[in-house]
């Protein structure tokens, strides 16, 4: 099963998360592409709802990492140099956000995959 793992996360989610480095992930898109990767998980290993297997098992199984953990990572992964890096910790010197409850930033995507390794927001620039 480790086999087929790995071809499934060498073809189907290296496509699927392909430019995820600067994606601004809602819980609902979360949620999403869980659902496809478990969805096409159990196919791939044959198994079907009425065999009782969680998707922790499964994922344990195949040797791959959640949904979430992936896209954490790439997220994550970038050198200091990169001109992406500079633009997002660099604060704007003036400027306005428009009125009601401001979107998702991608900087706020970075600060909460932070937390979620449960690293400091002080030491990520050093990343």
């Amino acid at each position: 099963m480790r086999v087929k793992g790995k071809i499934y996360h060498a073809i189907v989610l290296s496509t699927l998360l392909y430019g995820a480095e600067a994606w601004t992930v809602y819980r609902r898109q979360m949620k999403k592409l869980h659902a496809f990767m478990m969805r096409h998980l159990h196919s791939i290993m044959r198994i079907t709802w009425m065999d009782k297997v969680t998707n922790k098992d499964i994922l344990e199984r195949t040797g791959l990492p959640s949904m979430e953990d992936l896209l954490i990572r790439k997220n994550l992964w970038r050198t200091p140099d990169r001109l992406p890096k500079q633009i997002l910790y660099s604060q704007l010197s003036s400027g306005h956000r428009k009125r009601g409850r401001p979107r998702l930033l991608f900087k706020d995507t970075i600060k909460r995959n932070l937390k979620l390794r449960d690293m400091k927001t002080d030491s990520w620039t050093s990343l």
